[in-house]
């Protein structure tokens, strides 16, 4: 990295992930107090956030928050699929017309990928990072599903064949010999997803234990994040529902994260039928720092049920971080990575009986792991080795 760089980083999304991503890339710089200035444009929401990780620091001075105004912000938001990735390129656009930065990067380059491509030509070097890359999986049977795919394999040929980008961060590492091969121009480099740890007292465990009221002698199933139909929520009920009443007595399912109204409805209609012997634990809300590990640590396994989920999970990195068994899909990448590397099980995660199956082995034999894998893969996924990743190559 030349340090002398004014680098703008450009997300107009701060839920989840997104504000995490921001965090670790701030914290580093200012940590290692690298040259130059690093811009950070974001949802005025982030603010708070950003204070606090800026305030009294040393290395801080080199370091500015802008927000995006909540209007642009209803403007892109509201766009089209069709027109999204031209209203938010355009953006861009403004804010690097207005603070002549020398490198961009994207914190969401697949919302940007078709305006890359097509749209105005940027200024200044661009970089990003795509979560999402599914040009290598078996492509869905129908022929909307066909059209799809051909449409998002043509849009990602033109991205990476045109001038307007200089480094793409993959989080799907499967994917990476792939996107080398079709960009003669674009540098392909893989991306930890990175995830911060913290040492955890037993008793911090017990405490949550406690305020959970979590019953002794019942293995404890994470479902952490937001909580959507992507996660698995309703074939998990439904597979729980099919289970014995011995079976059921002995499982406690803990729903930790925030949750739209209409969908919380939905899913206490589910819990109702699967009956009170499972004990469920409604943690409605979000969870940050500390608390999310003191979650995971608590657990006996971790689900990761996504439905046809793209790319990685930073659940399974938590898991890993924590030394804790996953329970996921067998689709995709991340299905691959639990079973290649051995960090828990898989399964056809549509399938409530598939969901039952797995669930019985958890209540009689177990589900084998290797303890080791999950420690190599909490490494490899460091904050900090995330932040170097990027800042190294920008």
């Amino acid at each position: 990295m030349n340090r002398a760089k004014k680098i703008l980083l450009f997300d107009t999304i701060i839920d989840g992930h997104h504000a995490d991503y921001l965090t670790h890339l701030i914290t580093y710089w200012i940590a290692h107090r690298l040259e130059g200035e690093l811009i950070v444009v974001t949802q005025q929401a982030f603010q708070k956030q950003y204070d606090a990780l800026t305030k009294q620091k040393p290395g801080a001075a080199n370091v500015r928050f802008v927000s995006i105004s909540s209007s642009d912000i209803e403007t892109v938001h509201g766009a089209s699929m069709a027109t999204r990735s031209f209203k938010e390129w355009n953006l861009m656009l403004k804010y690097i017309e207005t603070h002549q930065p020398d490198h961009v990067l994207l914190m969401y380059f697949d919302l940007f990928m078709l305006a890359s491509w097509l749209g105005r030509s940027a200024p200044c070097a661009v970089s990003g990072i795509y979560f999402r890359p599914d040009f290598h999986y078996k492509v869905r049977p129908g022929i909307k599903a066909r059209l799809n795919g051909a449409r998002k394999k043509i849009t990602l040929n033109g991205a990476l064949n045109g001038r307007g980008l200089t480094n793409l961060f993959c989080l799907d590492h499967s994917a990476v010999d792939g996107l080398r091969q079709l960009s003669p121009h674009v540098k392909i480099w893989p991306l930890a997803d990175p995830v911060e740890s913290y040492a955890i007292q037993p008793a911090e465990g017990e405490e949550l234990r406690i305020k959970l009221q979590i019953e002794p002698n019942r293995r404890i199933l994470l479902l952490f994040g937001h909580l959507d139909d992507r996660k698995g929520i309703e074939p998990l009920l439904e597979a729980m529902k099919r289970l014995s009443a011995e079976q059921k007595n002995r499982l406690c399912l803990v729903l930790a994260g925030p949750i739209q109204p209409d969908f919380q409805q939905l899913i206490e209609r589910k819990m109702a039928e699967v009956g009170d012997e499972v004990q469920i634990v409604r943690s409605f809300k979000e969870i940050k720092g500390r608390e999310i590990q003191v979650h995971f640590e608590l657990s006996d396994y971790v689900l990761a049920l996504y439905q046809h989920h793209i790319g990685m999970a930073s659940v399974v990195v938590r898991a890993a971080v924590s030394r804790k068994p996953v329970l996921a899909s067998d689709f995709g990448y991340l299905g691959q990575l639990v079973q290649t590397e051995q960090l828990g099980a898989v399964t056809d995660a549509t399938s409530p009986d598939a969901i039952r199956s797995l669930l019985e082995r958890v209540l009689t034999t177990g589900i084998p792991y290797s303890e080791a894998n999950l420690q190599k893969l909490a490494e490899r996924n460091s904050d900090v080795y995330f932040a170097e990743t990027i800042f190294n190559h920008l």
